[in-house]
């Protein structure tokens, strides 16, 4: 009966968590997922989730993470690429190289002192580039140890804090003094668009009316599809690499229906793919032991922290020899560092709502690459 219970509370908890969101601003600005972590922590910490849960746990980490991937990757809109500006698709470029760079400047400094580290290594190059759901696939694909994703998980929480407050505060005023200024379009250009497009990715409303609620039914049934097609893909792959391979062919095999625009214009399978996530943040938070975060741990939390701001730091150097300007630095890093839901939160705090488009997409070019990224660095760097 308990485990049935804490089943429920999984799966129900990331209403209340979104509802929180919405009506606080506080709450919004710490994000959802940071929320589901510390709520699953509570939970793992005063005794309602007991050890014998752990193939429960398993089970929902597996299953929420597979589903939500191609979820997330329905969304995608090729054709949208194809239009960016000149200078967003240098950012994307540029704002990939700073977060490899730095990670792999990193490992070399700290693979002697972390255990794994090749395994952080490809975890911070999913969740840098990508986002928390691209972290997790990595895990699995490269049977990572889940003690190390849950301390790169707590410590992105705690760092990536800080610096999100000094985006939305601090970096336009600064950076403004060595980039360009961003370049506004005229007024009667694409605001509209732009806003209709985007604004709302964090918004489950309507989700229930019968036009969204049973294509959206069949759109998880897709995903179990692809997971199903993947999971058969995986073994034409060399054993050690199985489930990297099924992690890739989730990712390649998501994109390619991507391009159907019936698969493309199925509302709210973002927000969908997000809800799984949040569901496993929260089973993995409740799987955190305290007793982990020991002094050598703390070598975890510097690498991180050398990701986050050193990957800016790159960032910023690359802008200026391009010339490209404040608001896009800062939204590309926004984007690459947190994701795309995080985009439209930044783009009001610069008052800028033209650079929402820019940095979704670069967004979604993280989820759609991070994968591939993160699982090729982890077993280079092993």
């Amino acid at each position: 009966m308990n485990s049935l219970i804490i089943s429920i509370i999984y799966i129900l908890a990331p209403v209340l968590l979104l509802y929180g969101c919405k009506k606080s601003g506080w709450l919004n600005r710490f994000g959802a997922v940071g929320l589901a972590y510390v709520l699953g922590i509570v939970l793992g910490n005063i005794g309602l989730v007991k050890p014998e849960m752990k193939p429960l746990q398993e089970n929902f980490t597996s299953v929420t993470i597979a589903l939500a991937l191609p979820l997330l990757l329905f969304s995608i809109n090729i054709k949208q690429w194809s239009r960016l500006a000149l200078k967003t698709g240098l950012a994307v470029l540029l704002g990939i190289i700073a977060v490899m760079l730095i990670i792999v400047i990193g490992h070399y400094f700290f693979k002697d002192k972390i255990d794994y580290c090749w395994q952080v290594s490809g975890l911070m190059v999913g969740v840098y580039i990508g986002a928390t759901a691209n972290m997790a696939a990595i895990m699995k694909g490269i049977n990572g140890d889940p003690e190390t994703y849950m301390l790169v998980n707590a410590y992105d929480i705690l760092i990536c804090i800080p610096f999100f407050f000094f985006l939305i505060t601090k970096a336009q005023s600064w950076l403004v003094k060595i980039l360009p200024p961003f370049k506004f379009l005229n007024e009667n250009d694409a605001h509209d668009h732009e806003e209709n497009d985007f604004e709302g990715w964090d918004s489950y409303r309507g989700i229930h009316k019968k036009r969204i609620f049973w294509p959206l039914v069949l759109a998880f049934m897709l995903s179990a599809g692809v997971v199903g097609s993947a999971f058969f893909l995986k073994r034409f792959f060399p054993a050690d690499y199985q489930m990297a391979g099924m992690i890739i062919c989730i990712t390649s095999i998501s994109i390619l229906l991507s391009l159907n625009p019936k698969v493309n214009q199925i509302k709210k399978t973002f927000q969908s793919g997000m809800y799984l996530t949040f569901i496993f943040c929260m089973v993995v938070g409740s799987m955190a032991d305290f007793s982990m975060f020991t002094t050598k741990s703390l070598y975890i939390a510097a690498f991180v922290a050398l990701v986050v701001f050193g990957s800016f730091f790159f960032q910023v150097i690359f802008s200026k020899i391009f010339k490209i300007d404040a608001d896009t630095t800062i939204i590309a890093s926004t984007a690459f560092i947190f994701s795309a839901p995080f985009v439209p939160n930044v783009a009001n705090a610069l008052k800028n709502k033209e650079i929402i488009l820019s940095g979704i997409t670069i967004g979604i070019i993280g989820y759609a690459i991070g994968n591939f990224l993160g699982i090729t660095l982890a077993y280079f760097l092993r």
